[in-house]
């Protein structure tokens, strides 16, 4: 009985885990650029011993569950239109890179503003880089700005400068360093397949039904591991009081 309640437990610890991931997804299915994300689990054998009804001992192993990991959704989300020429959205794989206090961070969410120096940045102030990794710097005067599919960008005084976009030979290696930005400590490589589409921005790529539909089967196998926890300590309550009563 003790290695039920303690397989539970471990059930139980997933399952919150699992819990955890699909509560942020719901709490982005709004944020531009979000990528949803689902829990990993593996099986691992815990060999025990245990007696036979013959008085025998034996090793077995015992099945737990444990959390292995996270994976993310890379697919695209749907593309919403803005008519703001400092939102850009990104159709195929790749990522802007701005500057970070600590160093060169990538980011799809292409909301984009200009700061009082006229640099385009983001909305935490962190500038985006063009192609070189120099700032983009727009002058007074000089807008409306144009980007092309390529990221060439421009204004009525000419070329400003290529934005920046590129990609990674494991973007699953990306590490998520909070508003919507990553750190990889993989060489960037220049993304040659994406196109740029001022105008628009890309949605989160979260579908509310499905993490609903999960959170619900989620509570209902807590549930159930919870019944099997308090039927194991029922048990063990009334051996205690049955030994109890045995007169010696």
């Amino acid at each position: 009985m003790e290695t039920a309640l303690i397989v539970s437990l471990s059930n139980q610890m997933v399952l919150r885990r699992k819990m955890d991931i699909i509560a942020n997804n719901l709490a982005n299915m709004s944020t531009t650029a979000f990528k949803r994300e689902s829990a990993l689990f593996e099986e691992y054998d815990s060999p025990v011993e245990v007696r036979d009804p013959d008085g025998g001992v034996r090793t077995t192993n015992i099945k737990f569950v444990r959390d292995y990991g996270v994976a993310r959704d890379l697919s695209e989300g749907q593309f919403d239109t803005t008519s703001s020429p400092l939102d850009i959205a990104i159709k195929g794989d790749g990522y802007f890179v701005v500057s970070a206090p600590d160093g060169e961070r990538y980011t799809r969410n292409g909301h984009f503003s200009l700061d009082d120096r006229g640099r385009i940045v983001t909305n935490e102030g962190y500038s985006l880089l063009d192609e070189g990794g120099g700032e983009l710097v727009v002058q007074p005067g000089d807008e409306p700005l144009k980007v092309a599919g390529d990221g060439t960008l421009s204004t009525r005084a000419g070329v400003l400068g290529r934005i920046g976009v590129v990609d990674f030979e494991d973007v699953t290696a990306l590490r998520k360093m909070g508003n919507n930005l990553y750190q990889s400590d993989e060489t960037p490589i220049p993304s040659g397949k994406a196109r740029l589409v001022q105008g628009m921005l890309e949605r989160s790529n979260v579908e509310p039904v499905i993490e609903m539909t999960q959170m619900i089967e989620v509570m209902r196998a807590y549930q159930q591991s919870s019944e099997i926890i308090q039927t194991g300590e029922d048990m063990v309550r009334r051996a205690v009081q049955k030994l109890g009563e045995v007169k010696v």
